[in-house]
């Protein structure tokens, strides 16, 4: 009886807990996850279109000096709603620099929408480009 009397003690506040705890939440029910996936699928190719696009519309300098490679984890002849790239500076004698190196220069984030997204290391997150 004193084993059943002493769970019966702990249960109750542990219950209590419980309870209290999951209805407890971080987010509000009518805040966007933080990244939704996107509707549909886009392969690599689309992907990469989208962010060319987007950088060219940017005029971003020296595009013509940048190579992108797909960071995602999803193989390159597959869809996915989501891909990253990082963008790497050639270094060649149009481009200059030296040429045994290949510095990342920018992180992106390109979902089925058409969104793009560029990685702010400060805040170990993408944001919007």
């Amino acid at each position: 009886m004193g084993m059943t009397f002493v769970l019966r003690i702990l249960s109750v506040p542990l219950f209590v807990l419980v309870v209290l705890s999951a209805g407890c939440s971080r987010t509000s029910p009518d805040t966007p996850a933080r990244h939704a996936a996107a509707p549909g699928k886009i392969s690599e190719r689309q992907a990469l279109d989208l962010l060319v696009a987007q950088l060219k519309a940017h005029r971003v300098k020296d595009l013509d000096c940048l190579t992108f490679m797909n960071e995602s984890d999803t193989p390159a002849n597959a869809t996915a709603d989501r891909w990253e790239f990082a963008a790497h500076e050639m270094h060649d004698q149009r481009c200059g620099g030296d040429p045994d190196v290949s510095p990342v220069r920018d992180r992106y984030q390109v979902d089925a929408s058409g969104k793009v997204l560029v990685y702010n290391a400060a805040e170990a997150d993408y944001t919007p480009f």
